[in-house]
């Protein structure tokens, strides 16, 4: 993969982000070749990292920053199937399926990811076969979140979408605190997610700072009452449980 070296590379037992990241889950011996056979590179924002109808070569980790899977249909608007965040895989489902790529991937933000080629990550999974069950349990996990989101676009309302997808992106490093807060995602970006017009998002985010549950601000959006979110998120939810 073009541009990817041992320049930019991360150590993966020093990382901030270890604990919600593959590596974490691997076995001890395992876990020092991972770290080992990364190449790394820093991508600026908004820039391509794979398009849809190439053929795959290897599997991405997001090390800093964030990026998106998204596809573009014949009016050429964007439709976000996923946002990878730190410590997150992806590219894998095209790899394992030994088909082209049925979306685009692109950077959110200055972003640094690390590569495994095809080739190299084949070594590794046949030296350490338990990794494969790990790879299963993750494309598992995948099949039901899609599931889940397509009857959340069937059947939820829009306030319901927008404030999932609040959720969804809120900082890592403010997840827990009591001041959870989301950076860098675009109005656009939160349509392009929901499949909600521009204008529903909007008017959504509107209503949602005037009653006090967030406050917009130029780079951030700050969520005041997370706990009213979540339930307008999930409003049939359990009580004590979050979405």
């Amino acid at each position: 993969m073009n541009g990817f070296s041992k320049r930019e590379l991360t150590n993966c037992f020093k990382c901030n982000f270890k604990l919600s990241c593959f590596f974490q889950h691997l076995e001890p011996a395992a876990q020092k070749v991972w770290n080992d056979i990364r190449l790394s590179r820093l991508f600026g924002d908004d820039e391509d990292i794979y398009a849809e109808s190439q053929k795959p070569s290897g599997i991405f980790v997001v090390c800093k920053g964030r990026a998106k899977v998204f596809t573009i249909d014949l009016k050429g608007q964007q439709m976000i199937t996923w946002i990878r965040h730190p410590g997150e895989l992806f590219g894998h489902i095209a790899l394992f399926s030994q088909n082209e790529y049925l979306c685009n991937g692109r950077s959110m933000g200055t972003t640094i990811l690390s590569y495994i080629d095809s080739k190299t990550l084949g070594e590794f999974l046949n030296s350490y076969p338990k990794t494969y069950l790990l790879f299963l349990h993750k494309i598992a996990n995948e099949v039901r979140d899609i599931q889940l989101k397509l009857t959340d676009t069937a059947y939820k309302p829009a306030k319901s979408k927008v404030a999932q997808t609040l959720i969804n992106a809120i900082s890592f490093k403010s997840r827990n605190t009591d001041k959870p807060a989301i950076y860098g995602l675009k109005r656009t970006e939160i349509a392009e997610i929901t499949g909600l017009a521009l204008e529903t998002v909007v008017r959504t985010l509107a209503d949602f700072e005037k009653k006090k549950i967030i406050k917009r601000e130029p780079k951030a959006i700050k969520i005041l009452d997370y706990h009213i979110l979540a339930k307008i998120a999930n409003p049939h939810a359990k009580p004590g449980l979050t979405p």
